[in-house]
């Protein structure tokens, strides 16, 4: 069974399974911090809070 993939459907396929790698290798990162700082004892870092957390916005 065949179907019809115009341009919009093949580039909404292709940008989802990008977010999924990019999802999957950020999930990964922060992993490997984890198990990296359970390890060896160590803290994780502190974050710095971004200017948008600062800006006070007024919805909630």
């Amino acid at each position: 069974m065949f179907s019809y993939l115009d341009a919009g459907t093949g580039s909404m396929i292709i940008t989802a399974i990008a977010g999924g790698v990019a999802g999957i290798g950020v999930a990964a990162k922060m992993g490997m911090a984890r198990l990296k700082s359970r390890l060896t004892g160590k803290p994780l870092p502190e974050q710095e809070p971004s200017a948008q957390d600062e800006s006070g916005s007024s919805h909630d």
